[in-house]
Protein backbone atom coordinates (compact mmCIF):
# COMPACT_ATOMS: atom_id res chain seq x y z
CA UNK A 1 0.00 0.00 0.00
CA UNK A 2 1.62 3.50 -0.68
CA UNK A 3 2.00 6.03 1.64
CA UNK A 4 -0.90 7.98 0.24
CA UNK A 5 -2.96 5.40 0.45
CA UNK A 6 -2.27 4.99 3.54
CA UNK A 7 -2.65 8.34 4.40
CA UNK A 8 -5.96 8.28 2.76
CA UNK A 9 -7.39 5.50 4.63
CA UNK A 10 -5.91 7.24 7.72
CA UNK A 11 -8.49 10.22 7.01
CA UNK A 12 -11.55 8.20 6.21
CA UNK A 13 -10.97 6.38 9.73
CA UNK A 14 -10.08 9.98 11.61
CA UNK A 15 -13.67 11.04 10.26
CA UNK A 16 -15.75 8.02 10.89
CA UNK A 17 -14.33 8.37 14.55
CA UNK A 18 -15.87 11.87 14.71
CA UNK A 19 -18.50 10.99 13.46
CA UNK A 20 -19.58 8.36 16.07
CA UNK A 21 -18.60 10.70 18.75
CA UNK A 22 -20.42 13.83 17.74
CA UNK A 23 -23.68 11.20 16.14
CA UNK A 24 -23.50 9.64 19.51
CA UNK A 25 -24.33 13.06 21.67
CA UNK A 26 -26.62 13.70 19.24
CA UNK A 27 -28.81 10.58 19.73
CA UNK A 28 -28.53 11.33 23.53
CA UNK A 29 -29.75 15.14 22.92
CA UNK A 30 -32.59 13.35 20.70
CA UNK A 31 -33.41 9.80 22.04
CA UNK A 32 -36.13 8.03 20.58
CA UNK A 33 -35.68 9.43 17.23
CA UNK A 34 -35.38 7.12 13.85
CA UNK A 35 -32.26 7.66 11.80
CA UNK A 36 -34.22 9.61 9.37
CA UNK A 37 -35.80 12.10 11.75
CA UNK A 38 -32.61 12.57 13.20
CA UNK A 39 -30.84 13.22 10.02
CA UNK A 40 -33.61 15.66 9.72
CA UNK A 41 -33.32 17.17 12.86
CA UNK A 42 -29.36 17.70 12.35
CA UNK A 43 -28.12 20.34 10.44
CA UNK A 44 -24.47 18.55 9.76
CA UNK A 45 -25.08 15.34 9.29
CA UNK A 46 -28.04 13.09 7.01
CA UNK A 47 -29.95 10.16 7.29
CA UNK A 48 -27.51 7.89 5.03
CA UNK A 49 -24.47 9.19 7.59
CA UNK A 50 -26.75 8.19 10.81
CA UNK A 51 -27.73 4.90 8.67
CA UNK A 52 -23.87 4.31 8.52
CA UNK A 53 -22.52 5.09 11.88
CA UNK A 54 -25.89 4.21 14.27
CA UNK A 55 -25.13 0.19 13.83
CA UNK A 56 -21.53 0.91 14.42
CA UNK A 57 -22.05 2.66 17.80
CA UNK A 58 -24.46 -0.12 18.62
CA UNK A 59 -22.50 -3.35 17.86
CA UNK A 60 -19.83 -1.37 20.18
CA UNK A 61 -22.47 -1.23 22.98
CA UNK A 62 -22.61 2.41 22.34
CA UNK A 63 -26.36 2.83 21.72
CA UNK A 64 -29.31 0.19 21.46
CA UNK A 65 -32.77 0.38 19.63
CA UNK A 66 -35.23 0.79 22.35
CA UNK A 67 -38.55 0.05 19.83
CA UNK A 68 -39.90 -0.01 16.53
CA UNK A 69 -42.38 2.69 15.39
CA UNK A 70 -43.51 4.65 12.72
CA UNK A 71 -41.05 7.01 11.48
CA UNK A 72 -42.53 10.66 10.82
CA UNK A 73 -40.67 10.88 7.89
CA UNK A 74 -40.44 7.95 5.63
CA UNK A 75 -44.14 6.78 7.45
CA UNK A 76 -42.62 3.27 7.36
CA UNK A 77 -41.79 1.11 10.60
CA UNK A 78 -38.21 1.86 11.70
CA UNK A 79 -36.41 1.11 14.81
CA UNK A 80 -35.64 4.34 17.37
CA UNK A 81 -32.30 4.96 18.74
CA UNK A 82 -31.11 5.71 22.22
CA UNK A 83 -27.36 5.84 24.57
CA UNK A 84 -27.02 2.71 26.03
CA UNK A 85 -26.71 2.38 29.77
Amino acid sequence: MKATSKKAFASVQDEAVRQRIKMKQFVEDHANHTSNELGDLSDEFDRYQFARRLPELRDKGKLINPHTRFCEVSGREAMTWAVAV
